[in-house]
């Protein structure tokens, strides 16, 4: 199978080429270039005006399209699976939540069957909780909330078949063995629902914490005198979450994390509730009811409860709230996740021989196609 895409604009995390061809052959880049050395196999998807970039990775999804990773149920993985790339995502990492650990772990056992079959590929799992601060619970359930436990983590990546490639965390809560043992288990520490201070996130990224939660977020706030986990993330080396829906941060605050973190370190998150994609009412999340309204999902108390973003949007808000380049959009939704995990022979690059996961948006950063493994489905 071939796809020849013509007379694009190709935005890599390094470089923008314009008037440029791409050809994918059996889902992989077979080769791409300027268009006046463009082959002739036929038909063409016409890109005219339009920007070509890697599919977007979401690192952190609880659930869309009605079906939540907590379900424990496999209509999670081909309902979410089926809408993504209707949102300009291409893979994701299935977040559960804090919840009874008998639930976490019939979640991690139903991802750990999972068989790609289309749509958005699953590269793993993002485990947020149970090893949370109860200072900053959000929408995590506190009554649920655990220490960290380093046997406890060891089980859970083993019946998940080792697909738990991230954990928010606690920091401040951990002596230090936890942090070993994900280490061990090849899981990326994230910190986060924390209240760690500066001193103790530093402590932890010297031991290998290299990831921040949605920032802002169920966190310890920015202090002239503390700066703690705002301040670790805009001055240290950590990759840091960021939900550009203008609700969890407001659109300022959305430009000074851009402007001091740089797209170098940013990661753009939906954070997504069962409710993505769905019309306004109630919904659950880990067992609590969330009321949806407009572009705002919140707990019966006012909490926060993801949100209800997808990630063309995240795309059109950042390029409206801090005039970003599609370099930045690239690197921050799918490069930097990609480095991350590994994966950058394959995911968030235009190279030869990566995978052909693109989308296309025109100069209004509307999305006009996904594209999976050399197959268009929008």
């Amino acid at each position: 199978m071939q796809l020849l895409i013509k007379n694009a604009c190709l935005a890599t995390h390094e470089e923008i080429l314009e008037d440029h061809w791409l050809l994918s052959t059996d889902g992989k880049i077979e080769d791409f270039g300027p268009m006046d050395s463009c082959p002739d196999i036929g038909e063409a998807l016409d890109a005219k005006g339009m920007n070509v970039l890697p599919g977007a990775i979401e690192m952190h999804i609880h659930g869309a399209n009605g079906v939540d990773a907590m379900d424990a149920d496999m209509e999670y993985i081909e309902k979410i699976s089926e809408h993504l790339p209707r949102t300009g995502s291409t893979s994701f990492l299935a977040t559960t939540m804090t919840a009874p650990i008998e639930d976490i772990e019939r979640a991690l056992m139903n991802l750990a069957d999972y068989k790609y079959v289309s749509g958005a590929r699953m590269l793993g799992i993002h485990q947020e909780g149970p090893f949370i601060s109860m200072k900053h619970p959000g929408a995590q359930d506190p009554q649920h909330i655990l220490a960290p436990d380093s046997e406890a983590i060891h089980h859970l990546q083993d019946i998940s078949g080792n697909q738990v490639r991230l954990i928010t965390y606690a920091p401040e809560e951990d002596a230090g063995e936890f942090l070993d043992a994900l280490k061990a288990l090849d899981i990326i520490p994230s910190a986060g629902h924390t209240d760690a201070t500066y001193e103790a996130l530093k402590k932890a990224q010297d031991n290998g914490l290299t990831h921040v939660t949605h920032l802002y977020n169920g966190m310890r706030g920015l202090h002239h005198r503390e700066p703690g986990v705002v301040g670790f993330s805009y001055m240290e080396n950590a990759y840091v979450e960021l939900i550009a829906d203008g609700i969890h941060s407001r659109p300022e605050m959305v430009k000074l994390a851009f402007d001091v973190i740089t797209s170098d370190r940013l990661v753009m998150i939906t954070d997504a509730m069962r409710a993505q994609g769905l019309p306004d009412g109630e919904y659950d999340l880990g067992g609590q009811t969330v009321h949806v309204a407009g572009d705002e999902a919140r707990l019966s108390d006012g909490t926060l409860a993801g949100s209800v973003l997808t990630m063309k949007q995240a795309v059109r808000n950042m390029r409206a709230f801090t005039g970003c380049g599609w370099q930045d959009i690239v690197r921050m939704s799918a490069y930097n996740p990609a480095a991350e995990l590994g994966l950058t022979e394959s995911k968030g690059v235009i190279r030869k021989g990566a995978d052909a996961d693109l989308v296309i948006y025109n100069e209004d950063a509307e999305l006009k196609h996904t594209i999976i493994g050399g197959e268009v489905y929008v």
